[in-house]
Parts: structure tokens; sequence; C-alpha cells
């Protein structure tokens, strides 16, 4: 009986393989997928697909240009000469190619993941519109696409702000939202600055920052956050700084 289930087993397991047409991996060959690692707490997938990222809502007000970075991990055997590997960009993708440049997509020798770089310029246009590149990974002759899930990548770029859903509960210390408020904001309440525990499981900080902010405004429970908040007032009382700056709207003051 014992050898009979064993052979019953090895013949679902055979149809089942047959069925499913499961793909066979050679030793010989080279595989390229995307690897951004999902930093989050708890993330459904090891890997990202997609990254976002606004002019508006970085700490380096001014800046011209971004590059993003895209780490590229091969599965196989590295080589001891430099191969390139192949992408396409997607049809459906929607963005002005003179503000983008991407670097030649190659993985250098004895290297087991390189990284493709993305240069995003600061358009006018979008300070209006979010615009954004599809890439997805093609077979070479030198490597096939790996995992289905990471052979895509949606980078998602703009110059816009967008004001936070924590804003509301905030607006009667911080006012109507302003994007100069909120950029200055992010370079004062930055990851780090406050190193207060979490207020109900007592977490260690950092906790809260501008992109994590307390659930509600009250001073008693959150007196380092407000700290920093009497820190911004400070600053639009000693600079004028008018909306998109313009001088025929009010300047901007805190409450």
């Amino acid at each position: 009986m014992k050898k009979l289930f064993i052979i019953i087993i090895a013949s679902i397991f055979f149809c089942g393989c047959k069925e499913n047409d499961l793909v066979e991996f050679s030793a010989d060959d080279s595989y390229i997928s995307f690897a951004l690692p999902d930093l989050s707490n708890r993330p459904k997938e090891r890997f990202l697909d997609s990254v976002y990222y606004s002019f508006a809502t970085d700490t380096a007000i001014g800046r011209q240009e971004k590059t993003i970075a895209i780490p590229i991990a091969i599965g196989g055997v590295a080589k001891h000469e430099a191969r390139n590997y192949s992408y396409e960009i997607n049809p459906n993708s929607d963005y002005d190619s003179a503000l983008i440049e991407i670097s030649e997509p190659t993985i250098a020798a004895d290297r087991y993941i390189d990284t493709l770089y993305i240069k995003i310029k600061r358009g006018k246009q979008l300070a209006a519109k979010e615009m954004f590149v599809i890439l997805n990974l093609k077979d070479n002759e030198n490597f096939r696409v790996g995992h289905q899930y990471n052979s895509e990548m949606k980078i998602v770029f703009s110059d816009i702000m967008i004001q936070p859903t924590w804003w509301n509960a905030w607006s009667r210390v911080m006012g109507p939202f302003y994007k100069e408020v909120m950029q200055k904001w992010m370079q004062i309440y930055y990851l780090g600055a406050d190193m207060s525990p979490h207020l109900t499981t007592n977490e260690p900080g950092p906790i809260y920052y501008w992109n994590n902010m307390p659930s509600s405004a009250n001073p008693g429970w959150y007196p380092i956050t407000f700290m920093y908040i009497q820190v911004l007032k400070n600053y639009f009382q000693e600079h004028v700084v008018y909306p998109d700056a313009d001088t025929s709207k009010e300047r901007i003051l805190l409450p």
C-alpha cells in the first residue's frame, strides 16, 4: 500500500506539471528583474513595481533635476564581462520625452545587481500635470525576463503639491494649506527631528514627522510637534512669503 501511495502521488505531480506547463530553469541562462525594495513594515511583495516623485515635495526646494535609481538584479551566474539588457517603453506611458533621460541598461562585470538611472527634468508642464513612464523588461541575447511581477516599473513624476490627508486635523494651528508652508514644514519636521515614542503603543521614536503626523492637534499629547510648529510660525513671521510668489495676495502667516 505504501508503494502504491507513492506511485499515485508521483503520477499526480507529473500530470500537474504537464497541465500547468511549468517554466524550466536552466543554469546556463541569466534572468533580469527590477529590484526596488519595498521598505514598508509589512510589504505585500518584496519589490515595488512603481515609484512616485514630486519636485513640489522635495525638501531641496528649487531642485531642477532629480535622478531616480532603480536596482536591477540578475538571476543565474555573473559573467566576467559587462552585459546589456533590454527594455521597452510601454505605449500606455504619458510623458514628455524631453524631460526624461535613461542611463545605459548594463549589468557590469561580476555583478549580480546594478542600477538603472532615470533623470527627470523639472519642466513647467509638471506643475499642472502628473506624468508617468512605464518600462518593461525584454528578453535579449544576454538575459531572459525573470519574475513577471518584477518585469515592469512605473515611474510617476510631477511638480504638484497635494494637500495631505492630515492637514484638516491640524488646520487650526497650521492655517490654510499653502505649498510654501508644506515645503518649509518638510524641512523642519523631518524624520528624526522628533524622537517621541508612539502615544498609544509606546513604540520608540522616531515615529512622527511631516509624512506621519500625530492623529490630533493636542499640545498636551504632542509637545515636541508643537515646538516645531512654533519654529514654523516664527519663520513666516520673520520672512515675507506670498502664495505662489504673488504679491497681490496676502502674505502667509500661521494662526
